[in-house]
């Protein structure tokens, strides 16, 4: 993957991917760096963005500063972030962690963003710097009277950055979110995230046994699976018209399409009239409309080199020698589960091991 190291201004920058003319604007959290980006950007690249990424005041390359990580230093380099993006590209995403998303919604809130991925956001930061000074057992007063008290889980409590707070709500997020809360975050309340995603019509998706910071394999894996579901390229207009008048049907599609490219990875779509075909090298997943009138939902069709059996497949033929065709039901999106995935990714290495005859 093409990266490049520049500077913004005095910003440190790197800028993942090829050439595209969208991208997105990755923003870290409080210990995390430019080069975070790097994952996020192996996903999303391929599928058509770029991303760039840059050390905020105190971390990366610019650890050296100090007493720079406050919204008043932040929020101004992020707006000038947003001004480099906007004169080279005429599409701008956002992906923030932690803090880094708060710092995004004041920077941004009247700015027009394709979509915004949220990872463990801190929501309300008056609400946060509160309980901070239950923890501690600091009272406005005193915290008024001294200015700032270090404690003793390492933050530093401020009144002016808890001032700053209080003047400056988060009123309006009038962009696509989705937000992937930790069900043990230790900053965010459960309720702060769901009262906003509520608020602002955001997705929200809960790892209940997620932490703030997801780090962990299966929380890895968990950020992986999310970030492919929520960037996965838009559905083409043949798609759209294939489905015309079944807004259920289009739903199903949706699910499966996602679940199919967190399987197998990037696939090629092809539409006709009867049937769109998946296909990597080779066709290898299908999907129609039931063959009886009277069922609903979608066909997912596929071939593997025996006959699988089971109540969930609908038929079963087997076109040319070792290799069958199936065709399975899906009327509801429980029934997008890892089983059918499983059988559809056999079909994707069955289908591209060997040369074949027609499709299905």
């Amino acid at each position: 993957m093409r990266e490049s190291f520049f500077s913004i201004g005095n910003i440190p920058a790197v800028l993942y991917g090829e050439e595209a003319d969208q991208v997105f604007l990755f923003v870290h959290g409080k210990c995390g760096y430019k080069e975070e980006a790097e994952a996020f950007a192996e996903i999303v690249c391929p599928r058509g963005w770029q991303v760039l990424a840059a050390d905020l005041p105190e971390h990366g390359s610019r650890k050296g500063e100090k007493d720079s990580f406050d919204p008043w230093h932040v929020v101004p380099e992020l707006k000038s972030l947003l001004a480099y993006a906007r004169a080279r590209w005429s599409r701008v995403a956002l992906r923030a962690n932690s803090i880094g998303a708060w710092f995004s919604m004041l920077a941004f809130q009247e700015e027009p963003l394709e979509q915004c991925l949220f990872v463990s956001p801190v929501l309300n930061m008056p609400g946060l710097i509160g309980r901070m000074m239950q923890w501690a057992g600091v009272t406005e007063e005193e915290l008024e009277a001294r200015e700032t008290i270090e404690t003793s889980f390492g933050e530093t409590l401020s009144w002016r950055y808890f001032q700053y707070a209080q003047s400056h709500p988060v009123q309006t997020w009038p962009h696509p979110t989705a937000i992937l809360y930790a069900g043990r975050d230790e900053l965010t309340p459960r309720q702060e995230a769901e009262d906003f995603a509520g608020q602002f019509r955001c997705d929200l998706a809960v790892m209940e046994e997620g932490e703030h910071w997801f780090h962990t394999p299966a929380q890895l894996a968990e950020l992986d699976r999310w970030t492919r579901t929520h960037t996965a390229p838009a559905l083409s207009p043949e798609e759209l018209l294939f489905f015309a008048g079944a807004p259920e049907e289009l739903a199903l599609y949706e699910g499966f399409r996602c679940r199919l490219l967190e399987a197998v990875g990037e696939v090629g779509i092809r539409v006709s009239k009867t049937q769109i075909t998946c296909s990597g090298r080779y066709g290898f997943a299908f999907v129609s409309h039931p063959r009886r009138k009277k069922d609903r939902g979608i066909l997912v069709s596929f071939g593997l080199s025996h006959r699988q059996e089971s109540p969930r497949i609908q038929a079963a033929s087997e076109p040319y020698p070792n290799r069958w065709t199936h065709h399975v039901l899906v009327q509801s999106p429980e029934e997008i589960d890892q089983e059918l995935m499983d059988w559809v990714r056999e079909a994707f290495w069955f289908a591209n091991a060997k040369k074949r005859g027609k499709h299905i």
